[in-house]
């Protein structure tokens, strides 16, 4: 009796495990679907003129799909920030290799044109996320704060070793840090958003020579 039962579990536990793993694969792809068919509404709607409706038909999905993985549209949207905010958080962390000198200036150059990317892929949310800030609360404003100082400590830090070892004019690295991280945004928002007429290899170029002579003082290069 006790070898028979021994044996169902085991007959049982692949198809079961098969079965779980199907459900869990085809849940991701439809939660990503959703996703980007967030993303994309966000793109011609705006945050306001969106509606759970919209993204569904965007999807091909039923609206019980949608309540599956989602409660509204601030949630969904809210899960777009994260992922945004994640990118960026990586983003931010690759500042803290960058040193002074010509190698450093081109390693800040690329970083930049990281930057440039993820801004213009991830704008639609951005510019939600701005739009939800001021209606939904504070759940964006403290997601929003977050990225925020993970930038600024990181430049925050380069700027402090700077000024110690005399490569710059003496600043506050915080607010400097802030001021440039705010520079750059706007940049991108006005140019990758509303259209400003840049080429692209101006203003990457332009963004890299004043954020190193912001970071490091014209004399670190060379």
């Amino acid at each position: 009796m006790m070898g028979t039962m021994a044996k169902k579990p085991a007959a049982k536990t692949p198809d079961a495990s098969a079965a779980e793993r199907h459900l869990g694969e085809q849940g991701e792809r439809t939660r990503a679907k959703l996703l980007e068919a967030a993303r994309q509404v966000f793109r011609e709607r705006g945050y306001t003129g969106t509606r759970v409706d919209d993204i569904t038909q965007k999807a091909g999905t039923s609206h019980g799909a949608f309540y599956l993985y989602f409660s509204n549209k601030q949630d969904i949207l809210e899960a777009l920030a994260v992922e945004t905010a994640e990118h960026m958080y990586a983003l931010g962390d690759q500042l803290e290799a960058i040193e002074p000198g010509e190698q450093g200036f081109e390693q800040l150059r690329a970083w930049v044109e990281r930057f440039v990317d993820q801004y213009e892929q991830h704008a639609p949310i951005v510019n939600a996320w701005i739009a939800a800030d001021t209606e939904e609360g504070t759940r964006f404003d403290q997601l929003g704060r977050e990225v925020l100082a993970q930038f600024s400590r990181r430049i925050a830090a380069s700027i402090e070793r700077a000024v110690a070892e005399g490569m710059r004019h003496p600043v506050h690295p915080g607010t400097a840090a802030v001021a440039l991280v705010a520079m750059l945004e706007r940049v991108c928002y006005f140019w990758l958003v509303r259209g400003g007429g840049f080429q692209r290899k101006v203003v990457v170029d332009t963004l890299t020579a004043i954020w190193y002579e912001a970071i490091f003082g014209q004399r670190a290069r060379g």
